[in-house]
């Protein structure tokens, strides 16, 4: 019997797999140190001379970071490989799962809380840190019947209030943790052998596991029922695989940082490649991984270092990988199962919107008069009526306010449009083009008057809104397609600030903090440019309120009542748009605030869209104004930014939300 050759191994792909392993090689003579090539190479290989400081610079540097890459590659395509098949989830990966910055969380929390007199390595917290996001997401999914569009929404939610939380404390212990920034964005650089030994047999030994424990796993395929009835422990075997993928990934989160989309595009391509058989995915997704890995940091050596920035060899996995998945969005048989399991609307209960107003508002002004007029010095807790002191918190107060209300109004009109309640801002990447706009005009030094600012920073939101709004007519604004497109929109943006800022530049040095959404500096001409910008923009989009009403009932629904849907949901973008970009040019990009008020509007029963947005508006501006104010008082001396505390207060509401 003639058995039936792998797809993967037809003559087409066969000579691709020749060109490819050409180029590999190509780019290996173009990065070996001191430009001798492989014959450098070679001899180092063959012939080690220690004397010789070519042959120990490429020994010690070199070699070592391709061996590294090829084992992190491997390792997370097998990670990712593993999840999607046991999950039966297409998107599942360390990063979407939230396993890597849960890892990274423990790598972090291990450095400062272990004494160096104990010898534990960063590997066993990192391991713990991703087994607590594993736990998260499945608490946060498991009454959805872990939906994959749910499973990614709590793994991006887990990320963000993780990552908060690790900037949180690289802020508190900047000594300690001066190099973690760099390390979180996935660094391949080695001064030894030694991760490349540490590596292996962390690798190693659980693909070995795991590939042993084929049979019983292959069994998953044809569902939890009929595996039960073979014989399957179906639970146990779930479970310890998913350890295992666990363990894998905060091996390589230990020694490297995080490294995204690897996992997510070597399983999809090995799959696209034929691989049918799980030891055919595991395997074909790991060389796919080590040689998708290895050919991004060989791209990127010869730009790192030129002008002694260090390039970060994660951000540009991500910036390769977005695409991809953008690409892999709109392919049919994902959409269908992504699907599969979308859930159900709930009812309404409406309610009153003028009592609900007056209780906020009184909210409201009582975390402004506390705000204003309760502080923090040397001696204590202060309560001032003073005048100079009024003068100098007024700005980071009303700065926050008008952020708040101004992004909350953004995000309340972009869930609507799309019809999606989990859309944002942030989330859809808008926030991040703005944010990037910024940077590139900082970096090229085009950027500097604020007229200049907005014009930019503006484009690049309404870029991304395009962009969004582009992709998401192929599928008619599906809520889930539309949200993991933003997801993936904000992954790659992300990746491209990830490089801008490790550029080295002082003008883009000084955005550090701004971009974790800080009130220091601002002034009064900010407030002027928030107070009219907002005032504006919002008393448009109240204006269109009946708009955002019909635009909510679907494309069919509002074109048979007479409405341009295009030209209206265009409209409400570009006043996204337009609110985004100014919070953004004053206080940096801020996460959760255009997620989490408009949720918090519809659990007090506001569905209607103006008292939906005006609901909002106040929500958001207490959130902001009580983070700013935590930020500046509640560590004192130290200041946090009032970003990063509002990502941390709407990060743990929202976990709650979700669990509900």
């Amino acid at each position: 019997m003639i058995q039936a050759q792998p797809i993967f191994f037809t003559p087409k792909r066969l000579s691709a797999w020749l060109a490819l392993f050409a180029a590999i090689i190509g780019l290996v003579h173009y990065t070996t140190p001191y430009s001798q090539g492989l014959g450098l190479l070679w001899q180092t290989i063959v012939n080690y001379d220690v004397t010789n400081y070519q042959h120990l610079i490429t020994n010690m540097t070199y070699l070592p970071r391709l061996a590294v890459a090829v084992l992190c590659g491997f390792a997370l395509a097998v990670a990712g490989a593993v999840m999607q098949f046991v999950l039966r989830n297409p998107i599942a990966s360390p990063t979407t799962l939230g396993v890597a910055a849960g890892a990274e969380l423990g790598m972090v929390l291990g450095l400062l809380l272990i004494p160096s007199q104990l010898v534990i390595g960063g590997f066993i917290p990192a391991f713990l840190g991703g087994c607590l996001a594993t736990a998260l997401v499945f608490a946060l999914s498991a009454k959805r019947g872990f939906s994959p569009v749910h499973m990614v929404l709590a793994g991006m939610v887990v990320s963000l209030f993780f990552g908060s939380m690790n900037t949180m404390l690289v802020l508190l212990h900047e000594q300690q943790l001066a190099s973690v920034f760099v390390w979180g964005a996935g660094t391949l650089n080695q001064n030894d052998w030694s991760s490349a030994t540490t590596l292996l047999p962390l690798v190693t030994i659980p693909v070995v596991l795991l590939l042993i424990l084929q049979r019983p796993l292959s069994a998953l395929q044809f569902g939890d029922n009929v595996a039960g009835s073979l014989g399957v422990n179906v639970k146990q075997i779930k479970l310890l695989c998913l350890t295992l993928s666990i363990f894998v990934t905060a091996a390589v989160v230990s020694e490297v940082g995080l490294i995204g989309f690897v996992g997510i595009v070597a399983p999809a391509l090995a799959r696209m490649l034929g691989a049918r058989a799980l030891q055919q995915q595991i395997l074909l997704s790991g060389l796919i991984g080590a040689v998708m890995l290895l050919v991004a940091d060989l791209i990127i050596q010869p730009f790192s270092g030129a002008g002694g920035e260090l390039l970060p060899t994660g951000a540009m996995t991500a910036l390769l990988g977005a695409p991809f998945l953008l690409w892999l969005l709109q392919r049919k048989s994902l959409q269908s199962d992504l699907k599969a399991r979308d859930e159900t609307p709930q009812a309404y209960h409406h309610r009153r919107f003028l009592p609900v107003a007056v209780g906020l508002l009184a909210v409201l002004m009582a975390v402004l008069a506390v705000a204003v007029l309760v502080g923090k010095n040397q001696q204590g807790w202060t309560f001032t009526t003073s005048l100079l002191v009024f003068e100098f918190r007024a700005p980071r107060v009303f700065v926050a306010l008008l952020a708040g209300i101004g992004l909350a109004f953004a995000g309340t009109i972009i869930q609507r449009v799309s019809n999606n309640p989990m859309a944002s801002p942030e989330i859809l990447g808008i926030s991040s083009g703005a944010a990037l706009a910024l940077v590139i005009g900082a970096m090229l030094g085009v950027a500097v008057e604020r007229h200049e600012q907005m014009l930019l920073g503006t484009t690049g939101a309404l870029l991304v809104t395009g962009l969004v709004w582009l992709l998401g007519k192929r599928h008619n604004f599906a809520p889930s397609q539309t949200l993991l497109t933003g997801i993936a929109l904000s992954a790659g943006l992300d990746a491209f600030l990830r490089i801008a800022m490790s550029s080295g530049q002082d003008n883009v040095q000084a955005l550090l903090t701004w971009l974790s959404g800080s009130t220091y500096l601002v002034s009064y001409s900010d407030i002027a440019l928030l107070l009219v910008g907002v005032i504006l923009v919002g008393g448009i989009a109240l204006a269109s309120h009946r708009w955002v009403e019909l635009i909510g009932l679907g494309e069919v629904t509002a074109s048979s009542i007479g409405l341009d849907c295009r030209k209206v949901r265009l409209m409400l973008l570009i006043l996204v748009a337009a609110l985004t970009t100014l919070c953004t040019i004053v206080i940096g990009p801020l996460s959760f605030i255009g997620l989490l008020a408009p949720h918090m509007a519809r659990s007090l029963n506001q569905y209607r869209a103006s008292s939906q947005m005006m609901t909002a508006a106040l929500i958001g501006g207490v959130i902001m104004v009580a983070a700013d104010w935590m930020g500046r008082v509640l560590w004192f001396p130290w200041q946090f930014p009032a970003g990063l505390l509002a990502s941390l207060l709407g990060g743990a509401y929202f976990l709650y939300l979700m669990r509900k």
